[in-house]
């Protein structure tokens, strides 16, 4: 089944009568909500609100396909399944149905609309947990069961729980679903994720506790479903392929490449591990090309420019991980004839998918117009290692150290690829665990980030029970008169007010909170240091 199929049927399941589910629009990869946000990681950021209180204008059975942006594993990617930009599928249900409908659409979707046979299906579920004082969730055992998955293919964890996201909200057991691939990725022990042979394909999270203040878990008058799949997963599952890679939404890029750098990728029948040295290498730097140019194209034209700083400087990133791996793997390569060639095959396969990469040639030239810089800039940085390698091939263990490696990278964008390649040619080594020591230090970071802002969503949520959107006036009066304030609280230090309607801007993509004077009925002023806006309500920062 080719990807645009898979759109096709997954519309179609969840838009029938005996399902009617609304479709959300997709949202763009710079979130529109949360000016902190760095990405679209995923559409529940934006549905924090109506998970736990506020009822949602298209109704309590929604689904889409949302194309999202996940940056913490940049340097994973490259092996089968890890992307930037990925399309990730998801159903919800806000109060309505629950584990029994949402488990056996699960089955049903996979098994009579894919066609992957039933005994290919297996599913782990929440095993339990002493330390939270929870049972196993029996309950979906038994769904499972009645679904014709026997208890052999059916594994209980105590992990296969989510959230809350911060230290209190909504959270729950969660069920997840795998495929059995074929014999050759492993022996059949039904182990799930301890095992390559069987591939996670869909998670399905019950919201259905709120975990409050004291450690203690109350059952949710109104339980969630949240359920996500990945789409070029399940299109590798329903191709055969070994990869993601050898799919329909990314064959035609690697044949671009190809014709453009005059290198093969290696044989799709040959298991990675039976590469040679070089072909793994190889394989890594195709992987690396086609993510990259592929989503450096899909952020351009969701308005995110180069630079230096915070979105700009991960888009910068990917570009020039993209320029270095073509370099390496043809020095000669035309790189503004591959990046217009790659342009014009994901066009082909997106450009009807609600993406502004249609008729928009201007996408590649923004891009190769930040390669140009790279392919400038590059030549001081070499000259800067050339030094650094005349001071280590003087040292007894003629190896760079790990401190210069990662300040060179980190610094200076120069990629470890490159430094490692330029050190073998003077019979010189890297120093790479302690390098690879403080990139995962830099991730957990990035990674605690992320968690800090979802954690401020959750916090704000809880405040925000029953207070309907904020009236916006700010088009047409710039004085708000006789505002009625609905809400006011403090959390972390920030006093906050919420008013009927206002004239403030919020920050909204690029536009900066107003910040300005009130005056109340009493007269007391208020200094107004930033507005936001959640979920439609404009919340006033007050000083």
């Amino acid at each position: 089944m080719l990807s645009e199929k898979i759109r096709q049927e997954w519309k179609k399941f969840w838009e029938s009568e005996s399902r009617n589910h609304k479709e959300l629009k997709p949202a763009p990869l710079v979130p529109q909500w949360d000016k902190t946000s760095l990405f679209t990681v995923a559409w529940m950021q934006q549905l924090v609100p109506y998970l736990s209180w506020k009822p949602h204008e298209d109704g309590k059975r929604l689904y889409n396909i949302q194309k999202c942006v996940r940056t913490p594993d940049i340097d994973e990617i490259g092996d089968e399944r890890h992307l930037t930009m990925f399309e990730m599928m998801w159903n919800w249900s806000l109060g309505d149905y629950f584990k029994k409908e949402s488990i056996t659409w699960s089955v049903d979707f996979l098994n009579k609309v894919c066609g992957i046979p039933l005994e290919k299906i297996g599913a782990t579920i929440f095993g339990g947990s002493k330390e939270l004082g929870l049972w196993e969730d029996e309950e979906a055992r038994k769904i499972l069961n009645e679904c014709g998955i026997p208890n052999e293919r059916i594994r209980a964890m105590e992990e296969n729980w989510w959230g809350p996201a911060g230290e209190v909200g909504p959270c729950g057991p969660d069920c997840e679903f795998y495929v059995d691939r074929w014999d050759a990725f492993g022996s059949a022990d039904w182990l799930m994720d301890d095992n390559d042979r069987y591939t996670e394909i869909w998670n399905n999270v019950f919201m259905e506790f709120y975990k409050n203040d004291d450690g203690s878990f109350t059952e949710l008058p109104a339980q969630n479903v949240d359920t996500w799949m990945g789409l070029e997963r399940l299109a590798m599952i329903l191709q055969w392929k070994k990869t993601i890679f050898e799919t329909d939404l990314f064959e035609w890029i690697i044949k671009v490449i190809e014709n453009q750098t005059w290198k093969k990728y290696p044989p799709y029948s040959v298991a990675e591990e039976n590469l040679s040295e070089e072909e793994q290498q190889i394989t890594r730097r195709f992987r690396i090309i086609t993510d990259h140019i592929r989503g450096s194209l899909f952020l351009i034209a969701d308005g995110v420019i180069p630079s230096n700083e915070w979105r700009g400087y991960v888009l910068r990133r990917l570009i020039r991980r993209a320029f270095y791996n073509l370099y390496l793997l043809n020095k000669q390569v035309d790189y503004r004839k591959t990046v217009n060639e790659i342009y014009k095959a994901v066009e082909e396969k997106y450009g009807d998918f609600r993406t502004n990469l249609q008729n928009n040639e201007n996408l590649a030239k923004a891009l190769i117009n930040e390669m140009e810089k790279f392919e400038k800039t590059i030549q001081k940085w070499l000259k800067l290692l050339e030094e650094i390698v005349k001071v280590t091939k003087d040292t007894e263990w003629k190896v760079i150290d790990g401190e210069i490696v990662f300040k060179l990278y980190d610094t200076y964008g120069f990629p470890l690829e490159l430094t490692k390649e330029i050190a073998e040619s003077e019979k010189l080594e890297v120093d790479e665990e302690w390098f690879r020591k403080h990139m995962q230090k830099a991730k957990e970071k990035s990674k605690a980030n992320a968690k800090d802002v979802f954690k401020r969503w959750i916090d704000w949520a809880k405040y925000l029970e029953g207070i309907p959107a904020t009236e916006f006036i700010g088009y047409d009066n710039l004085e708000l008169e006789n505002p009625k304030v609905l809400k006011y609280f403090e959390t972390e230090g920030s006093k906050i007010y919420i008013f009927d309607k206002t004239p403030f801007y919020a920050e909204w993509g690029g536009q900066t909170g107003d910040k300005w004077e009130l005056i109340l009925d009493d007269w007391s002023v208020l200094k107004i240091i930033d507005v936001k806006k959640f979920a439609g309500i404009y919340l006033h920062f007050v000083k």
